[in-house]
Order: structure tokens, then sequence, then C-alpha cells
């Protein structure tokens, strides 16, 4: 018994004009069996098989047909699949699609939900699918019925605030690392992404969107505003390490007892750019509480 698609084949092999149309039947063969195999369509990024991009050819099919482009023995063969002229929301296909692999997440991983870079199945984003419905929530341009289906899944649209919880983690990582300050792709502890969080407290802090009293918790452990202050920061720790030890000292007068004697010179430089007022507020902060002697 013969197919549809071995009827389209018959009727053309070895009658191709060019090499184009022997590309349409070979085309039209696996929309053929993808649609026995799936009972549905390709979509537009989709490949079948492996490498073969079908759903891109089935789209172009549409747009030929819109713009009356398609030969009618074309169009006579893809209706006999029952094909779907009309073009399709990829859209609105892509979030449904998506929304199932999350179902199928929690199936696998019951209590859990994806965080920001995680893939499933492998290769799919559905991490940075998730964060982006949290960021469309928050900015009110998530539809009220998708808004309806996660809720309906149990899943959080807004999540915790979090920042006390990482404030104290890293007040815990500055008492075992009290010379650094984590870099921007650090963890601390394993799993957790401290380097970024002080990232985004240094952006909100530079386009002045950290509350208050945040910037004060920051300030009082001295949080470095800024990474190019790291060299400035080594000697500020060089000093307050001196000063634990030589209360009621400073490094003009006991030069024998420094560890780097440069930092004299940069005790120096400070006083000087504080007379000239270029020195920055949160570091003439930082070094008054020192009781730097200016």
């Amino acid at each position: 018994m013969s197919s549809k698609f071995d009827n389209a084949k018959g009727s053309s092999q070895g009658e191709f004009a060019t090499r184009w149309d022997e590309q349409w039947v070979r085309q039209y063969g696996h929309l053929a069996r993808y649609r026995a195999k799936h009972k549905s369509w390709p979509s537009t990024l989709e490949e079948f098989p492996k490498g073969n991009r079908l759903g891109q050819w089935t789209h172009r099919q549409r747009d030929l047909q819109g713009r009356k482009k398609l030969t009618a023995a074309r169009v006579k063969l893809l209706n006999k699949l029952g094909f779907p002229w009309e073009k399709t929301d990829e859209r609105e296909s892509h979030w449904g699609e998506q929304f199932q692999y999350l179902k199928d997440y929690r199936k696998a991983n019951p209590g859990e939900w994806p965080f920001a870079r995680e893939e499933f199945p492998k290769g799919n984003r559905l991490g940075l699918w998730v964060w982006r419905q949290r960021q469309n929530f928050a900015r009110k341009k998530l539809e009220k019925d998708r808004q309806q289906a996660l809720v309906k899944l149990g899943f959080p649209l807004v999540l915790p605030d979090s920042w006390e919880g990482h404030f104290q983690t890293l007040k815990e990582y500055r008492a075992k690392s009290p010379q650094r300050w984590p870099k921007a792709r650090e963890e601390f502890p394993a799993g957790n992404r401290l380097g970024l969080w002080c990232h985004l407290q240094r952006c909100a802090y530079k386009v002045e969107k950290l509350l208050p009293e945040r910037v004060a918790k920051l300030n009082r452990i001295g949080f470095l505003w800024s990474v190019k202050n790291l060299g400035w920061m080594k000697y500020y720790e060089q000093l307050k390490d001196y000063k634990k030890k030589n209360p009621g000292k400073w490094p003009a007068l006991e030069a024998a007892a420094l560890q780097d004697k440069k930092l004299i010179s940069w005790c120096s430089a400070q006083r000087h750019k504080k007379k000239l007022k270029k020195l920055d507020k949160e570091k003439t902060e930082l070094l008054n509480k020192l009781g730097f002697r200016w």
C-alpha cells in the first residue's frame, strides 16, 4: 500500500526540473514522516531529522502561499496531509512548550524550581525562562492567563527577599578572608553566588536604587563599592592590622614594624588627597573609623 509521500515522489521521480524541486519533494517526505510520528506540526526552529530545518521549511511554505507564489500542485500535496496554512504564534507556542517542561521538571524534582542557568531537558534553558516570567510579572507584563497557570502550579512569582541572608553570608566570608572581597563569579559557600550578589549591590548603589539602610549596613563592614579600589583596600586592611597590633601608633612613627614600607607613603597620599578635596567620602569615612591622623 503506497503512502501519500510515495505518490508524490513517484509522480515526480526522474522529472525534477531543478535540484530545488528535488529538495522540495524530500522535505515533503520528511514532513509526512514527522506528521505520522508526532501527530503534530513542527515549530519554526524544530529539526527533523536531526540537522534538517524542517520547521523553517514549513514556515516558508506558509509564507509562499500567503504571497500566492506556491504552485497549485504543491498546495494540493500539502492539503493531502491536512497542512495548517494559518501562521502560528511562535511566542505563544514557545511559552506553552516551556510551561510543559516546567511541569515535567516539577514531577522529576518535587519541591524544587529551576535555578537561573539550569537546563531541562538538556539544552533547553528552562531556568532562564523561569527568570523571565518573574521579570515580566514584576514589570506587570505577564498576561493574566499565564499568571493563573503558573500560580495553579504553585510557582512563586515573587521570591522572598534574601538580602539579609546574603549580607550575613558576606560577613562570614569577611571573617574567614578579611583581606579579600568575593570576585564576580565566586561562590561562598559552594553553590551560592555571593560574588554576583556583591556586584548587584554595587550596580544598585551606582544608580541610587539601593535602600539607604542597606547602604549603611554595607558601609559598617567596610564594603568595597568599587572594584577599582582593590589596591586602596589592600593598604587599608594593612593599616587596620597595624592599628590592632600597635594601638595609639601610626606608620610614620613605626616604620620598622611594617611588613610593607609603602604603607607610610600611602598614608601620606591619603592626607594629601583629602587636603585637595580629592578623597572619596566613603574612603574618608573608613579612615575616620580607624581614628586616622589627618
